[in-house]
């Protein structure tokens, strides 16, 4: 027997809108997941800020700053928007954002320690 499209009342599972972490979680995995990624990222640039040569020093401490104020946002729509969807939307988008930023920060950072060794290497 086969099924039409349309007659099927449950949302298809293997959708990424349809997912428990966007439909019906309380955000608290965002804030979990976010405060480790923060962690990781933090432990990055403060590894650029300390232990390279300085010349990424203002974009690590940018790329901190940044993530710092994109956790941030995601702990304040956990508290501030209502529960459902809209919600773990914007934690969703916050905690992206976040990783995203976060991510080009560091390869930025690397790039510049990479041509500071370049130049240091070729003088």
């Amino acid at each position: 027997m086969e099924r039409q499209s349309g007659s099927d009342p449950r949302p298809d599972p293997t959708k990424m809108a349809n997912q428990p972490a966007l439909q019906t979680s309380s955000g608290t995995v965002w804030i979990v997941v976010g405060g480790l990624f923060l962690l990781a990222s933090l432990v990055s640039f403060g590894a650029m800020v300390l232990g390279g040569n300085g010349q990424a020093v203002p974009v690590a401490i940018t790329g901190a700053l940044l993530a710092v104020a994109l956790y941030t946002a995601l702990v304040v729509a956990r508290f501030s928007v209502g529960p459902g969807t809209k919600r773990l939307r914007v934690m969703a988008i916050c905690m992206l954002t976040m990783a995203f930023t976060s991510l080009l920060g560091i390869w930025i950072c690397a790039l510049i320690e990479g041509a500071a060794l370049e130049t240091a290497a070729g003088s």
